[in-house]
């Protein structure tokens, strides 16, 4: 029975102030932070600037966006891998880093065939530069993170998750429009979200390290979580030789 000056709601109060009560902190740090801390300054966003007008030289705007990978610094220069339909069609190229600061870009090196590109640009304000991992080695289901600037500016240094959904993918491309399938693009297929503007970012694995060159989705109203990366290990020495050459050479 009750005590005559206690009602049950202030009993129940008094029986719980004697639980003990613990103070219970949580470590956000994972894996995932981690691998996002080592590459995210090495994406940047990349404007394509496209003269406005009839005449050379006039004033240009910013007809498109995308992203970009910091994947070497030598002699002052840095060097930014990107997809080719990121900068196709440009007069001049510029690229942000993730402090904001915005740099002039020169194309070394442009292929339509594998969809990569590579600038050069000043590399004094560079710090960061992204380490390549090994594609051949992914497996099915692995975790995997995309980073870049999906819709532009406004969400710049997005980050997603996903895993890898599938590997030597083969999707059909038409690079001249014409109906007629011009090329088989080998890609690695994943879930994370992969948006315009998305495109020449990094898809990283959990080491922090650059598997894939995010390259397309399928954007179909009946398709979700279908991304498209250009594996890193197909991607190198086309890397390689748009740097030296500024073409891929070909037999």
């Amino acid at each position: 029975m009750l005590p005559y000056n206690v009602s049950p709601a202030e009993q129940q109060v008094e029986n719980e102030s004697a639980v003990e009560t613990r103070n219970v902190s949580v470590n956000v740090e994972t894996d995932i932070t981690k691998a996002v801390d080592k590459a995210a300054d090495a994406v940047v966003g990349i404007s394509n600037i496209q003269e406005t007008g009839f005449w050379s030289g006039s004033a240009g705007q910013e007809a498109g966006t995308g992203s970009g990978v910091i994947y070497k610094k030598e002699d002052g220069k840095a060097f930014v891998v990107t997809n080719h339909h990121v900068i196709e069609g440009a007069s001049s190229l510029e690229i942000s880093l993730t402090d904001g600061t915005k740099i002039p870009a020169t194309l070394r090196g442009s292929d339509i065939w594998t969809d990569l590109a590579v600038l050069e640009v000043d590399g004094s304000k560079v710090k960061t530069i992204a380490e390549f991992g090994d594609s051949d080695s992914l497996k099915t289901g692995e975790p995997v993170i995309a980073i870049g600037n999906p819709l532009g500016a406004i969400f710049s240094g997005s980050v997603t998750q996903g895993i890898i959904s599938g590997l030597e993918r083969a999707v059909p491309v038409d690079i001249d429009q014409n109906g007629v399938v011009d090329w088989q693009a080998e890609v690695l297929q994943t879930d994370a979200a992969i948006n315009p503007g998305n495109s020449g970012g990094a898809l990283i694995n959990i080491a922090g390290q650059v598997i894939g060159i995010n390259s397309m989705k399928i954007a179909e109203s009946a398709v979700e979580g279908i991304g498209l990366a250009i594996p890193i290990n197909y991607a190198i020495p086309i890397i390689d030789d748009l740097e030296k050459y500024g073409k891929v050479n070909r037999p």
